[in-house]
């Protein structure tokens, strides 16, 4: 059965789809089964794995309960090249990501339906990431009840960790449980090791806050993600030898086995 892994924090620009689509390109290459769904209205995860428009997307399968969420699935393509352990579901641009946050409001057991498609294909996959955007929206309750456990990228800074406490309560309160119930990993993201001010800020409080679900792994600041980013593609496969290209290789490894 999947593990179902929601990648989210309430601020914008903290790594969210580069952890989710690096972070699920190395698990796949660790042999696990993959898939990434696409909850973004920017469609940035679903530009790294296509460079075409599919015929269907996840809205396709949480309007129509009767929709079969496979007809939605596709192998993603790094450099021309469709894998085999990686799959994703893609979002769609524009507004249509809106457009379906506005018609699920009516909807019954609206918060539930990804839940609901997803024990349909759970058993086919190692692990489901989902990429999420920092707003309150339909599809962000979906992401949340669909989950089993949530990784929080995070800067080193106030408004970033704030981010994350938001996002816990807010989970605390749509799953009614308390944050100790909660398999969660914080993953400091984007760390510049010149803002020694800000690193010992950060430290400090993730070690007075989240001493226990905390990733040995940090994500420091590297040009590479943004080269990664242009080229659409895994930071491993823009350059391999690149010390950057290690750190989700490792985050990979600390997800695998926690």
């Amino acid at each position: 059965m999947a593990r179902i892994i929601m990648i989210g924090n309430r601020k914008g620009g903290v790594l969210k789809t580069t952890t989710t689509v690096n972070l699920g390109y190395e698990l796949s290459k660790l042999g696990k089964k993959v898939l990434v769904i696409d909850f973004d209205s920017q469609a940035d995860a679903t530009k790294f794995f296509t460079s075409t428009d599919k015929e269907f997307y996840i809205g396709n399968a949480l309007l129509d309960r009767k929709f079969d969420i496979e007809k939605t699935i596709y192998k993603a393509e790094i450099k021309d090249t469709e894998q085999d352990n990686l799959h994703f579901i893609p979002s769609r641009g524009g507004d249509v990501m809106t457009k379906l946050d506005i018609d699920m409001i009516s909807l019954p057991r609206r918060e539930e339906r990804l839940k609901l498609q997803l024990e349909k294909i759970a058993n086919k996959y190692d692990y489901i990431l989902i990429d999420t955007n920092p707003g309150t929206s339909v599809l962000g309750l979906n992401a949340v009840m669909a989950a089993t456990e949530y990784i929080f990228p995070t800067e080193y800074k106030e408004h970033s960790l704030d981010g994350v406490e938001t996002l816990l309560e807010h989970i605390q309160d749509v799953k009614f449980i308390e944050e100790d119930e909660i398999k969660f990993l914080v993953v400091p993201s984007k760390i510049a090791k010149s803002e020694k001010r800000a690193i010992a800020y950060g430290e400090g409080y993730l070690k007075s806050r989240w001493v226990e679900n905390t990733s040995k792994t940090t994500i420091w600041a590297r040009s590479l993600f943004t080269e990664a980013e242009f080229e659409h593609e895994p930071a491993s496969i823009t350059n391999p030898g690149h010390v950057a290209a290690s750190f989700y290789k490792k985050l990979a490894m600390e997800v695998d086995n926690a």
